[in-house]
């Protein structure tokens, strides 16, 4: 599968798994680690991105949270995966 493809990041989500689960030495646990870590970062963009009621402009945390947004990049994990596969 995955020497067919010029990246994880355009496989589709069941065919990394397949992949990952099949008897063959990449992707293996750094891929699957930065796919993780890669889903966590988007995760926790996406509760930052709540962050935006007039009591957590007040209270400061929507600024930290907009600050957080800003430094998270799901492009770089995406990056140790394939550098890893």
């Amino acid at each position: 599968f995955i020497k067919t493809m010029s990246s994880i990041k355009s496989l589709p989500l069941d065919q990394f798994l397949a992949t990952l689960a099949a008897k063959q030495p990449t992707p293996g646990g750094g891929a699957a680690a930065a796919v993780g870590a890669a889903i966590g970062n988007a995760a926790a963009s996406m509760a930052a991105a709540y962050t935006t009621r007039k009591k957590d402009a007040e209270s400061g945390a929507k600024a930290k949270a907009e600050a957080l947004q800003s430094d998270m990049d799901v492009t770089e994990f995406l990056q140790a995966a394939d550098d890893d596969a």
